[in-house]
């Protein structure tokens, strides 16, 4: 959601392009950042179609073929069963024009043979699913159980699809010693990857989903925007990990799960963050890739990330940075991450969203 309410199709998210030609989700999760403006339990709304869907992400322009993620549908859930047989015509159209960059579906649908099967078949396409499972159980996600969550696994791994174990978000309620181990077991064994991620807090969110005291928010973070999981827990979990499933790749940021199972460089410039990845159970193979890309980019090659932005930018090429003179979107900044992969400064960054990771920290923000 953004600071000025308006819909996009189309928006740079912190690890991908997020393509959101349907609107509204079916599904009533508790937690859900689709409360924020009542888009749960309301059947979706389709604003393009498929094949202007594509086209649009064709000429926008911070999208690079071959390299940018994109993530399709994050205001609905995808596999839902009336989105489906749009999302597959989706799919075909990017087929069609030969994108070869990673799209990720996100989804806890009840997934089907014949809709896998279908997906799979479509020629060209490098597609990883992003598998939601929280184990927060029917308190919070009242149209799921476990054991359909847990069978979504089994069918995307039945049609060869990789497979991240989306575990989100996390609660007191899910991350009991107890809860921890069950999830840890089960995911390791099925998936390629996790990542985890705390509740998305707002202002606004906050006070919609803890109406009625079904989710609790302590007072102290309701007036924060961004994401709750104590630091304490996240310790926790890793040491966990240690114990259950000491090689399974287990990440706190997205798009580390995402490199990991495509096998190629995180493209956030993650490696450079101590909070991020040093921590991560991330395998050596995987460190070693990201190690092997750590390089800051030449003069031209920044100036041609550049040319992709409506306005001009001085910059400065340091030995561990890019400092850019001047200001930009949350979304050109996201871009620019994202194309020269290393740590960047600006002099500030427009937020845009309501929602958004830590990519951002340390740059001074405007709205």
């Amino acid at each position: 959601m953004f600071v000025d309410r308006v819909e996009r199709l189309i928006s740079y998210h912190d690890t991908w392009i997020s393509l959101d030609p349907l609107l509204g989700c079916p599904y009533q999760c508790a937690y859900c950042v689709l409360r924020h403006y009542s888009g749960t339990g309301v059947r979706p709304r389709q604003t393009v179609s498929p094949g202007d869907c594509v086209r649009q992400l064709l000429q926008y322009p911070l999208f690079v073929r071959g390299r940018t993620p994109v993530a399709i549908g994050n205001e609905t859930d995808v596999f839902h069963s009336l989105n489906a047989a749009y999302v597959v015509t989706v799919l075909d159209e990017m087929s069609a024009v030969q994108i070869e960059n990673p799209i990720v579906l996100v989804t806890k649908s009840p997934l089907s043979d014949k809709t896998m099967k279908r997906v799979r078949n479509i020629p060209g396409l490098r597609i990883v699913l992003f598998l939601s499972y929280s184990g927060l159980g029917r308190q919070f996600e009242p149209n799921f159980t476990d054991e359909q969550l847990r069978r979504n696994f089994s069918v995307a791994k039945t049609n060869a699809f990789p497979v991240v174990h989306y575990w989100r978000p996390l609660l007191p309620e899910n991350t009991t010693p107890e809860a921890v181990e069950k999830m840890l077991s089960f995911a390791s064994a099925i998936a390629d990857a996790t990542v985890f991620i705390g509740l998305k807090l707002h202002p606004e969110l906050t006070r919609i989903i803890t109406q009625g005291g079904g989710l609790m928010v302590p007072d102290q973070v309701r007036d924060r925007a961004g994401e709750w999981l104590e630091s304490e827990t996240v310790r926790s979990i890793y040491r966990d990990a240690s114990r259950i499933c000491p090689n399974y790749p287990l990440y706190r940021h997205a798009s580390c799960a995402l490199a990991s199972v495509l096998r190629q460089p995180n493209h956030t410039a993650t490696i450079y963050r101590q909070d991020i990845c040093p921590p991560s159970h991330c395998p050596v193979p995987q460190r070693r890739t990201c190690e092997a890309a750590r390089r800051i980019p030449t003069e031209g090659e920044i100036a041609r990330v550049l040319s992709a932005l409506p306005h001009g930018m001085d910059f400065e090429r340091g030995s561990d940075r890019v400092i850019l003179k001047g200001k930009v979107t949350q979304e050109e900044f996201a871009y620019l991450l994202h194309n020269l992969n290393c740590p960047i400064v600006v002099e500030a960054v427009g937020m845009q969203s309501l929602y958004h990771g830590s990519i951002y920290d340390g740059q001074r923000e405007t709205n």
